[in-house]
């Protein structure tokens, strides 16, 4: 078992936010619908604020409250499987942003668990369905555009 703080867990959610901005700003540049370039667009903008909101949180304030215990290898599974890469296809893109919303969902969900602090605690869980609102409309577009083209 490996004690995992709060501290650790923003610090992480701010990297995932920039590597998502930057995934989302791809999709946006690759996609041939407008409406997709517009949600991308939209999505980037999203995780751009996401990030700016986890850089103000008062880390010290955040450090003393309780830890969580996790299994060692938890973390892994919030990572996204592919690395966010320039060269990506749409198809990529979007597979990739599946995974990337679902294990924001769930680290967002698990840090909310891991302070006591019930203002903390609604704002994580914001995020968490915002998220999870963010792979329901990529998972549309996926549906749409990969599934049915084969």
């Amino acid at each position: 078992m490996k004690f995992v703080t709060l501290d650790e867990v923003v610090k992480f959610a701010i990297e995932r936010e920039e590597s998502a901005y930057n995934l989302y700003k791809r999709a946006a540049e690759l996609s041939t619908s407008i409406s997709s370039r517009k949600m991308f667009e939209e999505l980037a903008a999203e995780e751009a604020t996401h990030k700016d909101v986890f850089t103000k949180i008062d880390l010290e304030r955040a450090e003393q409250h309780k830890l969580c215990t996790l299994p060692e290898s938890s973390v892994a599974k919030y990572l996204a499987d592919v690395p966010f890469r320039p060269d990506m296809c749409y198809n990529e893109i979007l597979a990739s942003a599946l995974k990337t919303e679902e294990n924001a969902y769930q680290l967002y969900k698990a840090a909310a668990g891991m302070t006591d602090d019930p203002k903390l605690q609604k704002v994580l869980m914001n995020f968490a369905d915002v998220e999870l609102g963010h792979r329901r409309k990529i998972e549309a577009i996926y549906e749409d555009r990969v599934l049915t083209e084969g």
